[in-house]
């Protein structure tokens, strides 16, 4: 079924978005939640740090949402990953949404010029709120 050029544009105007979470339960509220958001797509989902890095180079993506510790791998190496030469797209938007909230993981984040670090046991709705906002002013 060919798409409508209004469509398109609505599709191409929404933020898309990388969710980088091993965890099935977490993956699953963080996208029911933001389903209704209007701005915002699910382009690609990712539960380990290899999937998440060849899933950046297949396509590019507005927003990069990352777990720190993951089954296979970690985040900030899939930050990285879009910060080599070698990455074929624009970087993302980079947010961290984790239960490892060290002093010396903030700091790795600050140094990889995340913009937003959330804990996920105390800044939950903060960080949908926060993404929330993101896909507002990026579809404005």
């Amino acid at each position: 079924m060919k798409q409508s050029l209004p469509d398109v544009e609505q599709y191409l105007r929404k933020m898309k978005v990388l969710l980088v979470e091993d965890s099935m339960l977490l993956r699953d509220a963080i996208m029911n939640i933001l389903s209704d958001c209007p701005d915002l797509t699910f382009t690609g989902v990712a539960l380990s740090q290899d999937e998440a890095i060849h899933q950046l180079y297949q396509q590019p993506f507005d927003l990069l949402l990352v777990d720190i510790e993951l089954a296979q791998g970690n985040g900030f190496e899939v930050i990285k990953a879009t910060q080599q030469d070698s990455y074929p797209f624009s970087r993302p938007a980079y947010f961290i949404l984790t239960n490892h909230t060290y002093p010396q993981y903030r700091q790795m984040a600050r140094t990889l010029g995340v913009e937003h670090f959330f804990d996920k046991s105390m800044d939950f709705d903060l960080a949908i709120e926060t993404i929330e906002a993101q896909a507002a002013k990026f579809s404005a």
